[in-house]
């Protein structure tokens, strides 16, 4: 049976703009519905914090570092915002009939100066072996080094990725795919249907607050980690679902190395 993992960007889900925690209840109602709707074989969803987590993140620069007591509650606060998000998306998802649990991966995980060491997998393997589906999110972790730094969706999917031998892999974000500039900020951005490298290409972070990197970085690790990948826009109506089905010719595919089967 296929493994697809598919990551829903925090900007889709909650208003990411927004200073304080505000989901977008509209928008995840529709996301889970689709992701019903396009489910085929075993599925491991993760989604980003958007206004759960960046902001204050941003606010207290926990992502760097723990060196006061503020800093401490601020770690505590940001992991139960982003708890708070998750339950959400799992009620929503059983709403629907999928059978989503949810996993904090941060209380396994292992960072050393900002970069991922380790994630204890063998859960997850379980649960979908049982027929669950793993509902992961980007959170604040253990830092062996500074105390605290920032666990990336980002960088979850691509673990993952690599250690379940993912057959799918689709990021789900607020543009149609990777451009050779930001169309946000260029009427004659081109939209790019393959990718193989991030040179000459003028893509740098998120137009949001993200402490996290933004697309460059999303892309980044992916060619780094050798994670072929499709982009798409999980803004658009029924765009998810055709991810999830195998449709060709959608997004922006981000070719590396390891093909997955079905991309």
């Amino acid at each position: 049976m296929t493994l697809t993992i598919l990551k829903i960007g925090g900007s889709i889900i909650t208003k990411k703009n927004s200073i304080e925690p505000e989901i977008n209840h509209a928008e995840l109602k529709r996301v889970c519905r689709e992701i019903k709707e396009g489910k085929n074989g075993k599925l491991i969803l993760i989604h980003g914090a958007g206004s759960y987590g960046h902001p204050i993140v941003n606010r207290t620069g926990i992502h760097k570092g723990i060196s006061n007591e503020e800093q401490l509650k601020a770690f505590g606060e940001t992991q139960a915002l982003q708890n708070e998000l998750n339950s959400m998306v799992c009620k929503e998802l059983k709403k629907t009939g999928l059978p989503a649990i949810p996993i904090q991966a941060s209380s396994s995980a292992v960072m050393e100066k900002g970069q991922l060491l380790y994630i204890d997998t063998r859960v997850i393997k379980g649960l979908l072996d049982l027929g669950m589906v793993p509902v992961l999110y980007g959170v604040p972790a253990y830092d062996v080094e500074q105390g605290c730094s920032i666990l990336s969706g980002d960088v979850i999917i691509t673990y993952l990725a690599l250690e379940l031998n993912a057959d799918n892999v689709i990021h789900a974000s607020d543009v149609d795919g990777v451009y050779d500039k930001d169309p946000k900020k260029h009427e004659d951005a081109v939209l790019l249907k393959e990718l193989l490298t991030l040179d000459n290409l003028n893509v740098t972070g998120s137009n949001h607050v993200d402490v996290t990197g933004g697309m460059r970085k999303k892309i980044s690790q992916l060619l780094n980690a050798g994670v072929t990948a499709r982009i798409i826009n999980g803004l658009k109506e029924g765009m998810i679902t055709l991810a999830l089905k195998g449709e060709k010719g959608i997004g922006t595919i981000i070719k590396s190395g390891r093909v997955q089967n079905h991309l």
